[in-house]
């Protein structure tokens, strides 16, 4: 439900890649999660400059006309993401461009009161307005992390035309311990040099490997409960190898040494350890069953390099409410 009044903020979730990544860009599905650091937008005088807010305002203005109430207020929208952001003022790497993007979409349609169909209104314009703003770095994305911060928890995604979203329940019987690498990623670059025709077959055969790991995460994610912890953990440990694989087929630096020596760690738990989305930095994540101890998990990840981030799955994506007084 939209609230109309001026005393309204909206916010919306980042996201975790897990599976899926690059691979997703050629149609493969990628399981993500919606993770409880939100981006908080607001009407303000004094708009912010981000090319994702401008995007946001030109693709209302397409859509609505540029007198319509929500292009009007696009032109005002201020958007906080510092909890994207660690202590230190590094980025994390967990979609704060898309989580400001369907923040100021839900912010500037809350101008125009109720709609029947809200959350397909703010997927349509912020995927549209995020891949645009992308695409003058020259990625334009899968839109995967849109769905995550508009419709939380945790998905399955696939970029096809209308969008495939298929909701899932994470696993008790799993337990995911996101850590940060200790260095941010560039997320464009990365998509670029990797995405690039020049590598030829061996890219080919790399992101086939990572598609069927990705769909072998999303088949374990509804599984009968005794083969859930094994079937998806072995669905991580697959993604993993054909993240490798992708690393040394393009030459890029995907995979930090903190997650290759985590990952081998893990091993005694029945564990395994990822990079998440672009890889190269920012979060990944340490995946076990939920019968290990997670404070030794804790101290082997510190012990590897990493930083492990208090984070967790959140269900509601995006939403309008009142500014706390």
């Amino acid at each position: 439900m939209w609230l109309s009044s001026a005393f309204v903020i909206a916010t919306a979730p980042g996201k975790l890649i897990l599976t899926g990544e690059y691979a997703v860009l050629n149609g493969a599905p990628a399981l993500v999660i919606a993770v409880d650091r939100r981006a908080i937008a607001r009407r303000d005088a004094v708009r912010g400059s981000s090319p994702f807010l401008l995007a946001v305002a030109q693709e209302i203005a397409k859509r609505h006309g540029e007198t319509s109430v929500a292009a009007r207020a696009a032109l005002e929208i201020a958007v906080d993401s510092s909890a994207f952001y660690d202590s230190h003022g590094t980025k994390l790497g967990l979609g704060s461009s898309a989580a400001v993007t369907v923040a100021a979409t839900a912010r500037a349609l809350a101008e125009a009161g109720l709609t029947d169909n809200w959350r397909g209104e703010v997927l349509s314009i912020a995927s549209a307005a995020h891949a645009n703003a992308q695409g003058l770095r020259g990625a334009r994305g899968s839109g995967a992390d849109i769905a995550a911060a508009v419709f939380g928890g945790t998905i399955g995604y696939e970029a096809k035309e209308g969008t495939a979203v298929s909701r899932f329940t994470w696993p008790k019987s799993v337990t995911l311990v996101p850590f940060f690498t200790g260095a941010a990623a560039d997320t464009a670059m990365l998509v670029s040099h990797v995405m690039s025709p020049r590598w030829g077959s061996e890219l080919d055969a790399a992101l086939d490997a990572i598609a069927h790991a990705s769909r072998a995460a999303c088949s374990a994610m509804t599984a009968p409960e005794e083969l859930v912890a094994p079937s998806l953990i072995a669905a991580f440990s697959l993604a993993a190898a054909g993240i490798d694989r992708l690393a040394m087929a393009t030459g890029a630096d995907l995979v930090p040494a903190c997650v290759s020596t985590a990952r081998a760690a893990l091993a005694k738990f029945g564990g395994t350890a990822k990079t998440t989305g672009a890889g190269g930095g920012d979060v990944a994540i340490a995946v076990i069953p939920a019968t290990a101890d997670v404070s030794e998990v804790g101290r082997i990840l510190i012990e590897s390099g990493c930083k492990p981030l208090r984070l967790s799955v959140d269900e509601t994506g995006v939403d309008t409410r009142p500014v706390a007084q």
